[in-house]
């Protein structure tokens, strides 16, 4: 009889863990990434990345709900975020909105979550690991951390400002875009220092150039003031010499010069600025300095050539505006990195033009070709500091697009549209 008793209570306790079990199993919350979300991502340890799931009370009763705390990644709460803990009905949903932040992801990355449970109480909001639910396999968090990103800087020229995103190093997507300095003017040409501390802009409206300072964690700039100098006349150019002590700047209008000022090197300020004219100078819109900082080329609008100039300090001369080819109305110019490729953008034909630079002390211009990229307005493209990738400014369109770059011929190809949102007539384009 007494063994007859322990089977019955046996068997009774079976079918009592047996129905917690199906209870258990009904009582989930669908975890499914919002449309356009990307779950599996190869993040710099500078950037953040925002991801975003809707979570739905599948069971049959209302539930209060917290997400399992997880490396590297925050809650976003607010403007219809799920808040935390968050309350569902049956069958409610909300938008589980969570920042990814890379310099805080472990090591080993992040694989799998974010995992979703009940709390425990109403005086305990710590999650119950008796009734979870995670996303389905596909659809799990799947980080992995790698070296420091590059943001790219785009001159909104019709809204005055400056844009930064975050550049995907995998996908060479843009994400994160966000307004980071405003009040400039007409802003086209924007570029850094060399040791990428401080950020100028050339504001034609306002005949001045600006100076910001650069938050090297985030990319962000701040406290924009005019740095000063002297005789710009519609500047719309920033270039440097290698140790940053000299500042250039093609002027569009008055003399049609090239500006070359002193750097204070505490404060990023300029003075001591002189102008520098050529014969073949005409409508200069753009400029750019090599790498050795003894040439300069500048791209002349109204002759639709460009001048390939030698520099000695503040002093640019001797220029020859006889090489290269397929110039219509030339708005920007930029230097692959190696010094290989010379990229100028048509505002004429609206096309962008891709010549060899020669490597026998000249740095004249050869064999130039119509490559790929839908470049429309003004401004420059700008290249990855591995010159494999460029992104190409489209000011009607109020995008930018981006493209290969062909390490041995310097096309660009297959060219797209680069995600990023919130320009406003976008021109100059920087990488940092």
């Amino acid at each position: 009889m007494k063994r007859q008793k322990n089977s019955v209570v046996f068997i009774t306790g079976m079918l009592l863990l047996g129905s917690s079990i199906a209870y258990a199993a009904q009582a989930t919350f669908s975890i499914i990434p919002v449309a356009g979300t990307v779950t599996s991502l190869l993040l710099p340890s500078n950037f953040t990345e925002t991801v975003s799931y809707q979570v739905t009370n599948q069971t049959k009763v209302t539930r209060t709900l917290t997400m399992t705390p997880m490396a590297g990644v925050t809650q976003v709460t607010g403007n219809g975020s799920c808040p935390n803990p968050f309350t569902l009905s049956s069958k409610q949903s909300c938008t589980l909105t969570l920042v990814i932040n890379g310099s805080q992801v472990p090591a080993s990355g992040i694989s799998g979550g974010p995992v979703i449970c009940k709390i425990k109480g109403p005086s305990d909001p710590s999650p119950d690991p008796f009734l979870c639910s995670r996303p389905d396999v596909g659809s799990t968090l799947a980080v992995s951390v790698t070296s420091t990103g590059q943001h790219v800087y785009i001159a909104n020229q019709l809204g005055n400002s400056v844009s930064f995103c975050q550049a995907n190093p995998a996908t060479s997507a843009l994400s994160q875009c966000a307004i980071t300095a405003t009040g400039l003017g007409g802003v086209e040409g924007i570029g850094f220092n060399p040791s990428g501390n401080l950020f100028y802009s050339a504001n034609p409206l306002t005949n001045s150039i600006s100076v910001c300072q650069v938050n090297k964690q985030t990319g962000a700039l701040s406290g924009c003031i005019d740095a000063g100098g002297a005789g710009f006349n519609l500047p719309n150019a920033i270039a440097f010499s290698p140790d940053g002590s000299i500042l250039y700047t093609a002027n569009l209008g008055g003399a049609q010069s090239v500006s070359a000022c002193l750097v204070n090197a505490t404060t990023g300020l300029l003075s001591s600025c002189i102008n520098n004219t050529s014969p073949t100078f005409g409508a200069p819109s753009d400029m750019t300095i090599n790498a050795a900082g003894t040439l300069a080329y500048v791209v002349n609008r109204s002759n639709s050539t460009t001048s390939v100039c030698n520099v000695f300090g503040q002093v640019v001369t001797s220029c020859n505006d006889l090489s290269g080819s397929l110039f219509n109305e030339p708005e920007g110019v930029i230097l692959s990195p190696l010094g290989l490729h010379a990229y100028i953008s048509n505002a004429g034909d609206k096309k962008v033009i891709a010549c060899d630079v020669r490597q026998d002390g000249t740095g004249l211009l050869d064999n130039c070709s119509a490559t790929r990229g839908q470049f429309d307005g003004t401004g420059n493209v700008g290249l990855n500091s591995l010159g494999s990738v460029a992104y190409v400014p489209n000011e009607l369109l109020s995008t930018v697009f981006v493209c290969d770059v062909s390490g041995v011929s310097g096309a660009l190809s297959d060219c797209r549209p680069s995600g990023g949102t919130g320009f406003f007539g976008p021109a100059g384009i920087v990488l940092n």
